[in-house]
This record gives C-alpha cells, sequence and structure tokens, in this order.
C-alpha cells in the first residue's frame, strides 16, 4: 500500500466509523438479556436438541439456520483463517456474505470462554459489525458466531495489496480515530492489531474501516495510559520486512494524527508518548526492534513541527 514519502494528502475519503461502548447499568441489562433472554424479543434464546442458540431478530430464524449448517446446506464458503482454537469462514447466502467464527475445545476454558466473551464484546462494543447469533453445542466440543461481513480487506500491509496515496491515508487515519474513540470511552480491546480493521475493497466508493474480533473487550472506570500505549504499540509494531519503512512511515502518521484529532491530547503530549511505545513494541515484537526503532524515530521527525501547537483538541 504505497504512499508517497514526504506527502501528506490533504483529505480523507470516509469518515471513520463511529464506535460506541455500553457500561455500567446499561450493559449489565444487555448482558442479562444477551444470556438469558429478554421479554420484548430483542434478545432470544432457544434450546435445541444439540445445544443452545442465542440470537437478535436482525437476522430471520431462518436464515440463522441455512448459515449454521452452510456446508449441509451447500452454501458458497470460504476459510479466511483456520488454526487450533478457531475457524473463520465467510458464506454467502443470497449474494450476501457473513462470517462465521467456529471456536473449537471449549471444555478447556474453566471461566468464561472465548465464545461467550465473543458475543458480548461484540454487543458491548457497537463498532458497526452486526452480530447475529451464536450457537454453543452441548458437548462443547464447538460454538459458532454469526457476524456480518465487514470487510475483505485490512490493514496490514501487503507488498501485493497496492492502493492510492488518498485512500491509504484516509484508513489509517480512520484507524486512528476508531482507537482514539474507545479511549474515549474508557475502552481497551486486546487485539488492536492492523489485521482486526477491515475494509470492503470497492473501488467504486469511499471505503469505511471497521474494528473487528470482540473476544477481549474490558470496560474500565479510567482507563491507564500504559493500556492506550499499548493499543497503539500492538498497531504500529506489527511491520513486515518486505515493505519499505517509507510506507509504514507516512502510513503511521495518518493513523497517529487521526487519533490525536479525535482523543484530547496535544501534539507535544503524544510526543513525549513515543518512548514508552517504543518500549511496549519491543516487548510485544522483539524480533522487530531495530526496524521498529527507525520507523518511529521517522514518526517523531513527521511530528515534531506540531509539537509546538499545545492546544487540546475537542474529544
Amino acid at each position: 500500500m504505497p504512499i508517497s514519502p514526504g506527502q501528506t494528502p490533504t483529505m480523507t475519503a470516509a469518515t471513520a466509523n463511529v464506535i460506541t461502548a455500553y457500561s455500567g447499568k446499561t450493559w449489565r441489562r444487555l448482558r442479562r438479556a444477551l444470556l438469558r433472554g429478554s421479554s420484548d424479543g430483542s434478545c432470544r434464546v432457544e434450546k435445541l436438541p444439540d445445544g443452545i442458540l442465542r440470537y437478535t431478530p436482525q437476522l430471520p430464524r431462518e436464515d440463522i439456520d441455512s448459515i449454521l449448517h452452510a456446508e449441509a446446506n451447500k452454501l458458497p464458503q470460504a476459510d479466511i483463517k483456520v488454526d487450533h482454537k478457531r475457524i473463520i469462514t465467510r458464506v454467502w447466502l443470497r449474494d450476501k456474505s457473513y462470517v462465521l467464527k467456529t471456536y473449537r475445545h471449549l471444555y478447556r476454558w474453566l471461566a468464561v470462554s472465548p465464545d461467550c466473551k465473543g458475543w458480548l464484546g461484540a454487543h458491548q462494543m457497537d463498532n458497526g459489525v452486526a452480530c447475529y447469533a451464536w450457537f454453543r453445542k452441548n458437548d462443547l466440543s464447538s460454538a459458532t458466531i454469526i457476524y456480518a461481513d465487514a470487510g475483505n480487506r485490512d490493514l496490514y500491509i501487503s507488498k501485493q495489496h497496492q492502493c492510492s496515496d488518498d485512500r491509504a491515508y484516509s484508513l489509517y487515519h480512520q484507524a486512528g480515530a476508531i482507537i482514539a474513540a474507545l479511549h474515549r470511552q474508557n475502552i481497551f480491546h486486546a487485539d488492536t492489531k492492523p489485521g482486526n480493521f477491515v475494509y470492503m475493497d470497492d473501488s467504486a466508493v469511499a471505503s469505511r474501516v471497521y474494528l473487528i474480533d470482540t473476544d477481549d473487550v474490558r470496560s474500565y472506570w479510567r482507563l491507564s495510559v500504559r493500556r492506550r500505549i499499548k493499543n497503539l504499540a500492538q498497531f504500529i509494531g506489527l511491520t513486515r520486512e518486505d515493505v519499505p519503512i517509507n510506507i509504514y512511515v507516512t502510513a503511521f502518521t495518518a493513523l497517529l494524527k487521526g487519533y490525536m484529532e479525535h482523543y484530547p491530547v496535544a501534539p507535544a503530549a503524544f510526543l513525549a508518548l513515543l518512548p514508552a511505545i517504543d518500549d511496549a513494541m519491543t516487548t510485544l515484537y522483539p524480533e522487530r526492534q531495530s526496524r521498529n526503532q527507525a520507523i518511529l524515530k521517522l514518526l517523531a521527525e513527521r511530528l515534531q513541527p506540531e509539537s509546538s501547537d499545545t492546544s487540546i483538541h475537542p474529544s
């Protein structure tokens, strides 16, 4: 995703998706409804012969069945990610795509399992990506969550996938605004790596970025600086050797500008956080230390001219 070195596009093609989060009594009521069902039918629970289905009426009940049994119904599908813990699959039903996240070996989890955390997190953090249903088998062999399909590309820069400077700037600027929105609301997303920021690769329209993977979303009374730093380090530190450093510098400049425009911090104060971000990146990605330090040094030089502005941006 090449961006010309030293050049900052002057506009963003799409505004960032607005993220809101539930907390306090509102969240406790919603959490109870998501787990037990609600009297108004907005959250429903069905005990089936082979498991328990929890769902919302956003998606017709028959469509939920069709998607959950996609293989038996011979629906078109493609694996997105497969590992020892979960399988993520894209499924098409009547020309619309959905994402299924299937968790395996649930009996290993003693307290709150990742499928339960994923179901709850998707509704606590309203990220614009609908979460329709959660089905867990009685034998705990697997559980599946159905999501709307938010995107077919992510922000983990690939040498093969390229786009224009303006579009790349818009995508990373949106990601920064999304992280800032979480931090303003004292929400910590435990995995803000670039691969969890997705968008639809459609050149005909302005692409909107969405933050996915809600398996570990935490709400705090006050979000610590350490957790804010970790979120930024998770994103900035995950770099590739085959992508030129100047591309990262300009992309991450857009990211940090998007963050500073939507979080109440002055550029000078943010610049003072860079050494701590460097330390966090080294802890997270020690094998990338020298490369990431070079990127961070260039980022500091980019931000330095703005550090004389001591005004606080509005939240």
